[in-house]
């Protein structure tokens, strides 16, 4: 209900009420909202038995469901394309369970852990109302991801943990980085953690001299971190953050030189094994190519499957089912993983009428971004919204390319993207209204 109608329906005195117990609503939902963001990507309830012992992220969500109800109704908010979009896939994967191979897997796996990344779509969307939540937001959701890669690599060097292996040839492993034995990411992820955070300390840098600073000890310990995870998807990932940040600054050249001196200094700085893992991404190196070779291989043969049941797929959460099943060849044979591979894996699951929705879906959010982009540049140009759209934008190119070697369907990154895509238009709306 709007302002205006509580006015007339309930009179000035009690429509302030009204709209003060609203504003009031909002505001614990969004303090709430930050405490979920903390728990969720610092994973509180592993760390405190007592939390996951009373399911407080579960807890945390059902409170917010109902406030993010109230708060939509309340506000009588105008639904966004993105939204629309999301909504129609929700519906679209509801619908065809009795059409999938698996509907009971669909039921008691995949929809559940779809929901728990869902969402960050529709709290973002109904908490952050504000340029100042936004910032907050930015804020938190930035110092988890940093909390995330400084852990593992403060134990790497003060207790010489690695926490995962590659195997190379001849019988030799390789030790990689990966998440803190907290958090549950494995070397890739630590390296998407890495390439998600780059384009807002670069970004937002400029902001102020706190800002700078921090990006200016940030940035090389990332890079530093990423390099130990040994990902492949990493460091191609990294590429194409880069390739991003200079296509959006004013000195492409100078930036690119600074680039190329920094790659060509590090890289002997590297370990023999990870130099010639990371060779391995151009064919080069001797005992890592051949695995580069079998994750082609794999994808392939994991394709075959997508087209096992092209029109509907085999249900949402059955990616790894689907391919301990029917993967006939390759290296993947017996493997219980989903698809490395975003889009096969949205194919395996969805079918091809899921991966056209969530490519439609994908779109809208980046047309969201790159509108109000223009907008924002009239009104406050080289100010935080702006800066903030310009990340944002690198980092959805990073998900791009990373999502060719990587799963995320059920992941957070796309829905949140989609929320914050919203909620920068409305605000830049707003600043165009005033």
């Amino acid at each position: 209900m709007s302002q205006k109608n509580i006015f007339k329906k309930n009179g000035p005195n009690n429509a302030k009420l009204e709209i003060n117990d609203h504003q009031q609503n909002v505001s614990g939902g969004f303090n709430l909202y930050l405490l979920f963001t903390v728990s969720w990507f610092l994973h509180l309830p592993a760390r405190y038995e007592i939390l996951g012992v009373i399911r407080f992220d579960f807890i945390l969500v059902l409170i917010l469901i109902g406030l993010a109800i109230f708060s939509r109704s309340a506000a009588h908010q105008e639904k966004n394309p993105s939204g629309k979009l999301l909504n129609i896939l929700i519906i679209y994967i509801v619908l065809t369970i009795p059409l999938v191979e698996w509907p009971g897997s669909v039921i008691k796996i995949g929809i559940p852990n779809f929901t728990k990344a869902v969402v960050f779509y529709y709290f973002t969307v109904s908490f952050v109302k504000s340029e100042k939540n936004l910032r907050t937001f930015i804020l938190v959701f930035i110092a988890c991801q940093l909390f995330r890669i400084i852990e593992p690599l403060y134990l790497h060097i003060t207790e010489g943990y690695w926490g995962s292996i590659a195997s190379m040839a001849d019988w030799q492993y390789l030790n990689r980085l990966s998440g803190a034995p907290n958090d549950i990411v494995n070397p890739n992820g630590l390296a998407f953690i890495i390439c998600t955070v780059l384009p807002f300390l670069y970004f937002l840098a400029p902001l102020s001299r706190i800002y700078r600073l921090a990006s200016l000890v940030l940035i090389p310990l990332a890079i530093y971190t990423l390099s130990l995870t040994g990902s492949r998807s990493g460091m191609v990932g990294m590429g194409a953050t880069i390739i991003g940040i200079v296509l959006k600054s004013k000195r492409r050249i100078t930036l690119s030189v600074v680039i190329l001196i920094a790659g060509i200094a590090s890289f002997p700085l590297m370990s023999t094994n990870m130099q010639d893992r990371y060779l391995s991404i151009f064919g080069m190196g001797e005992k890592n190519v051949g695995t580069a070779d079998d994750r082609m291989e794999g994808m392939i043969s994991q394709l075959q499957v997508v087209l096992r049941r092209p029109i509907f797929g085999h249900g949402l959460g059955t990616s790894p089912e689907a391919n301990f099943n029917f993967v006939s060849s390759g290296p993947y044979v017996g493997s219980v993983m989903p698809a490395h591979n975003l889009y096969i894996e949205i194919g395996q699951e969805l079918g091809l009428i899921g991966v056209v929705l969530f490519l439609i879906f994908m779109k809208s959010i980046y047309s969201g971004f790159s509108e109000s982009k223009i907008s924002v540049a009239k009104h406050d140009p080289g100010g935080f919204l702006q800066r903030l759209i310009d990340a944002l934008q690198v980092w959805f190119l990073m998900n791009l390319i990373f999502s060719f070697a990587s799963y995320g369907l059920s992941g957070y990154e796309w829905y949140l993207f989609g929320g914050l895509s919203a909620v920068i238009q409305r605000l830049a709306q707003e600043q165009s209204s005033d």
